[in-house]
């Protein structure tokens, strides 16, 4: 089972150092201290945790509607949640200013991260450039 495992990791870094020698060129995301983040290939190749709380940050084929879906999360204080987030086919963020979090995706592109809510309020969940189109949402922390 260990030697399972180790293939596995292994498989995985090879698969992600292809992947970087690949890409253009950018500087590595530094994550807060309270989001752990890890750039993900596609969503196609992604193997999504069991109980990840998947967001779609949607832009519905380029119609010019943004939203995420879901819209609205609830959480309970204490709760440590890992998120996975898909970009459609646009840059995107999951953005709450007042809890720290500030996850860009790139088209295509999901992305795990863990968070612990540590207090209780109704927070605004945006993406940057697209607040001005709507994509808003809501996360409230019980």
């Amino acid at each position: 089972m260990k030697n399972k495992t180790i293939v596995g990791v292994l498989s995985a870094l090879i698969v992600t150092s292809s992947i970087a020698c690949g890409s253009s060129g950018e500087e590595a995301e530094s994550p807060s201290s309270a989001a752990q983040t890890t750039k993900e290939p596609p969503a196609a190749a992604l193997s999504i945790p069991e109980g990840a709380v998947q967001v779609i940050n949607k832009d519905v084929g380029g119609s010019g509607k943004y939203e995420f879906d879901p819209k609205k999360l609830t959480f309970e204080v204490g709760q440590e949640v890992t998120f996975a987030l898909t970009a459609e086919t646009e840059f995107h963020t999951f953005t709450v200013n007042e809890l720290g979090i500030d996850q860009e995706m790139d088209a295509g592109e999901t992305k795990i991260f863990n968070f612990t809510f540590s207090k209780a309020g109704v927070y605004k969940l945006f993406c940057i450039p697209h607040e001005s189109l709507g994509m808003v949402g809501e996360i409230v922390v019980e």
